[in-house]
């Protein structure tokens, strides 16, 4: 099998070094990947990577491996009709992601970025001290309660946070929470008004686009937090820069955004109250093993004619 991989970490190599009857190129620009599918078929991609010129470069029976959970940016309806299978990176990211989202919290909570001015400037301020939030007996709602909701949530238990979540299909929950803590998305707004942190691990479809917006905020404590480790457009950019600016919420942690990369100019950047990082939750030391074992594991699927994790089309 040829593969080619368009990342920017090391998979292509810890793909060969793995195995080593795989030929594999990596490719840094659209032309390169579709220059080297003539004589490929499969492809690893980022989905901040894909191009819809590729489909040209695609053939019935080739394979796109996704590096990521969601799947907005591909052209699923295309991949179908042009017989591609495609397959996704889901079950990767509960753990990095969750401890991302609740390094976002703590961050807010606990004034960390406060104090890390204050370090570099040496100055010895605990007048902050009263304005800090311990975690404990405050409510967490998690919209979305996939695996990484739902790494969220056992996280938030640990914290001894009284803790909800939305899923459209509660009855496969695991058991993280008892029934009467999950709801349907559309009862969202019922728990919204004693909400301290509400943390979107939603994946980005047509339902959840704008998800947040104006009205969320209004009805959201003046003392609440957001921290957004989803996709940026599930909330609405200007309701959360006014709910910010006019003190609505209290703060939000951010790591992903409508436009990727940050402007320099988005007013986002110079908030007292957010946290931005870019777009790294899904990210560790452990990332590219964890994924080339899933590619390895759906490669030996294919090749025995067993069904792949993952697969979307």
């Amino acid at each position: 099998m040829s593969i080619v991989v368009r990342h920017d970490l090391p998979i292509e190599e810890a793909i060969a070094t793995a195995r080593e009857d795989l030929s594999v190129t990596a490719a840094g620009t659209t032309a390169e990947v579709g220059r080297a599918l003539e004589t490929a078929d499969t492809l690893v991609i980022n989905p901040s990577s894909w191009d819809d010129d590729l489909l040209a470069a695609l053939d019935e029976g080739d394979w796109v491996q996704a590096t990521s959970t969601g799947y907005a940016a591909f052209p699923i309806e295309a991949f179908e009709a042009r017989g591609v299978t495609f397959t996704t990176a889901t079950g990767n990211y509960g753990a990095p992601v969750a401890d991302h989202a609740f390094a976002l919290t703590l961050a807010l909570t606990r004034g960390i970025a406060a104090f890390v001015d204050d370090q570099r400037r040496r100055e010895w301020n605990r007048s902050r001290g009263s304005d800090l939030i311990d975690l404990k007996d405050r409510t967490m709602t998690i919209v979305g309660l996939g695996d990484v909701g739902k790494s969220v949530a056992r996280r938030a238990i640990g914290f001894g946070m009284d803790v909800y979540g939305t899923k459209r299909t509660p009855e496969t929950d695991g058991g993280v929470l008892s029934a009467e803590r999950i709801f349907p998305p559309e009862e969202l707004e019922s728990v919204i008004p004693e909400t301290d942190v509400l943390v979107l691990t939603v994946p980005l479809t047509e339902r959840t686009r704008g998800l947040v917006d104006r009205s969320t905020f209004e009805r959201l404590p003046d003392s609440a937090i957001l921290v957004n480790v989803a996709r940026g457009p599930v909330v609405d950019r200007t309701a959360l820069i006014e709910a910010i600016e006019n003190d609505r919420i209290a703060g939000a942690g951010l790591d992903v955004f409508a436009e990727e990369p940050l402007p320099r100019s988005d007013p986002l950047w110079d908030l007292e109250d957010v946290i931005v990082t870019p777009h790294v939750g899904g990210r560790s030391d452990a990332f590219v093993d964890r994924f080339v074992d899933l590619f390895l594991e759906n490669y030996d699927r294919r090749v025995a004619g067993e069904p792949m994790k993952n697969r979307i089309v």
